[in-house]
């Protein structure tokens, strides 16, 4: 059985679905792009901030082997990125349980187990359903400001949506569960492909056929392939057997945890639009979290060096205390 790996959604702070390009051969890694200016997506910021919603996946997978999984896909991208990009993802324990916000500069991963679906916002709205071949669905929110190529494509929150109605999270690497009318898919495999997305890089190659934006092209300009395609060919070509091999390829079957670690093409794609010679040096710190009590755990959970994390929080925790008293004090 073969399966969709995440088709990306991407808003400019609401979801809306992207469109890919007309087919031909590809190679390396393909860049998500906006749709008028087709400038590449990209951070301002140094710090990529996650965290788990409480519920995690109930009781398909233990919660420490679930933040585990976590931390390694987190790991997997920050240990082969550094020191080339200066993009650091940071996973941070899991607090509460609520819905993502596009505007809190926060990566929530939730897992939906009762409808593949994310609730509607209010009474009027409907709720926003996702493709059941899916087994995640990342949200890039960015900045539409096509006369401002400063801001233009500039990405200002993440968040994951996994499909568990359709799809059992679980550690490929141990025998797969029985009994259960869900596919069975490596949780550390998924996560490491969308974190792909949130870093801003597209698929290698389009599952659907047909016309799409001439703005999605590879590293080298050119189109994005349909995944048939890729298929066919990529035994006769490096190039297409390169973009079949890396995490950015869209679809998998079931139990496959081959995708784990991103290769130095996936890397490549994050590099480019993130070099560490142009480090912003700014961490934003997410607005939902609680406060500076969460450094101990972060420390633990991260795979970045201890010397940086201190100089992030001196950086963020400082004014966070002085917001904290004020309002404290009102």
């Amino acid at each position: 059985m073969r399966f969709a790996l995440s088709p990306l959604s991407v808003s400019a702070l609401l979801c809306s679905t992207l469109l890919l390009s007309a087919p031909s051969l590809s190679s390396a890694y393909v860049r998500t792009r906006t749709k008028v200016s087709c400038r590449t997506l990209r951070w301002a910021q140094t710090c990529i901030f996650l965290q788990p919603d409480a519920e995690l996946v109930r009781d398909d997978m233990p919660a420490d082997a679930a933040v585990s999984a976590m931390q390694n896909a987190v790991k997997s991208w920050n240990d082969r990125l550094d020191p080339s990009s200066f993009l650091r993802l940071y996973l941070l324990p899991v607090s509460d349980s609520r819905e993502a916000s596009q505007i809190d500069r926060l990566g929530w991963l939730k897992f939906r187990f009762d409808r593949w679906c994310r609730p509607a916002k209010d009474p009027s709205a409907s709720p926003v359903c996702f493709d059941s071949s899916a087994t995640a669905v990342t949200t890039v929110s960015f900045l539409n400001k096509p006369a401002e190529a400063e801001l233009d494509g500039q990405i200002v929150d993440t968040d994951i949506d996994f499909n568990a109605v359709s799809f059992r999270f679980v550690d490929a690497s141990q025998p797969l569960p029985k009994g259960d009318r869900r596919s069975a898919v490596d949780l550390w495999n998924v996560l490491t492909h969308e974190l792909g997305h949130v870093q801003g890089l597209d698929h290698t190659c389009n599952l659907e056929s047909g016309s799409a934006s001439a703005c999605v092209t590879d590293q080298k300009g050119n189109p994005v392939p349909t995944c048939t395609t890729l298929d066919n060919v990529r035994r006769g070509s490096q190039d297409a057997e390169t973009a079949y091999e890396a995490a950015m390829y869209p679809s998998s079957v079931s139990g496959d945890y081959s995708r784990r670690i991103p290769t130095s093409d996936d890397l490549a794609g994050v590099i480019i639009s993130h070099p560490s010679a142009a480090d912003p040096q700014v961490c934003t710190w997410p607005a939902v979290t609680q406060g500076c009590s969460l450094a101990a755990d972060r420390a633990s959970a991260s795979p970045v060096a201890a010397s940086h994390l201190v100089a992030l929080l001196v950086t963020l925790c400082l004014p966070l205390l002085g917001l904290l008293r004020h309002r404290n004090d009102a």
